[in-house]
């Protein structure tokens, strides 16, 4: 497996980039501690800022850190549905789902603690931290990637909204846990993910940070992306990775789209990183494998 670089593209007035999706022929890309879901023009220039949360809660084009929602995900439903979600590191700041409904432009917004809680209260989690980092969403499931223990957490998204609604019980998920490449004896983490249209894979991003919790940012060590087969609505256990080239220095590289599918095995893919120090890169790619 290897990527190839073959563009780095700073982004101006768009701070801490965390998720991007391709969606026709331009981009929507969300920061982590940034009020509105930004709307790029295919040469990655802004073209518009819709705002996400009411405008009481900020001040400018970022939140502070206590009281940011920390969205962390952005993936495409369909052909024009975006849903976002709150990391869920801090409770209730980080507890929130936002669904944008693109043709007509409604934005719909929850608070999911409910939700968050039951998937804090699984066997699984009892040793770890709830960060949901990343979103893939292919044939009705949709999967969250928890940070802490890299796990993967797969859902019906139809019984997500359901329950979230407030129309049925707890859908228990299927959880499994993934073991990712380190550097300098630090595991990586999830940090991005989407799908193929055309296949049955998870592209995922996973980024080395050098730190003890899911609150506080710690030293960029340097990023990979990744590979997972899911056919049959399975998750592969098997799964290949590589490590994302860096210049001058380390990137942590927070989500993935698809530009184009060429063919089977080669795909250009578009990262977004995060310095963060409220700086946001695009990164234009080739992936093989």
């Amino acid at each position: 497996m290897e990527i190839t670089v073959r563009k780095y593209i700073p982004i101006e007035n768009l701070p801490s980039g965390s998720g991007i999706a391709k969606v026709g022929d331009s981009y929507y890309v969300i920061g982590d501690d940034a009020p509105f879901l930004y709307h790029l023009n295919n040469e990655f220039e802004l073209i518009s800022k819709i705002p996400l949360l009411d405008s009481a809660h900020f001040d400018g084009e970022r939140i502070i850190k206590s009281e940011k929602p920390d969205f962390e995900t952005l993936e495409l439903i369909g052909e024009n549905e975006l849903v976002i979600f709150g990391s869920g590191s801090k409770s209730p700041q980080r507890d929130i789902f936002v669904r944008i409904l693109l043709g007509e432009l409604i934005i719909e917004r929850y608070n999911i603690s409910e939700f968050y809680d039951n998937i804090r209260n699984l066997p699984i989690m009892g040793d770890s931290e709830l960060n949901i980092e990343a979103t893939a969403y292919q044939s009705g499931l949709i999967y969250l990637f928890n940070r802490k223990k890299n796990l993967i957490i797969k859902i019906l998204y139809k019984d997500l909204l359901a329950f979230i609604k407030g129309e049925i019980p707890f859908p228990k998920p299927e959880i499994a846990q993934f073991l990712l490449p380190k550097i300098n004896g630090v595991e990586a983490g999830f940090s991005g993910a989407t799908t193929l249209k055309t296949n049955t894979k998870i592209i995922f991003t996973a980024s080395v940070e050098n730190t003890h919790n899911a609150y506080d940012d710690g030293e960029i060590l340097g990023s990979f992306i990744g590979v997972i087969d899911i056919s049959n609505g399975g998750l592969s256990e098997v799964f290949k990775y590589c490590e994302i080239p860096y210049t001058e220095m380390n990137l942590k590289v927070e989500s993935v789209t698809i530009d184009e599918e060429i063919a089977n095995g080669i795909t250009k893919v578009v990262l977004i990183t995060d310095d963060d120090k409220g700086n946001s890169t695009i990164i234009e790619a080739l992936l093989t494998y």
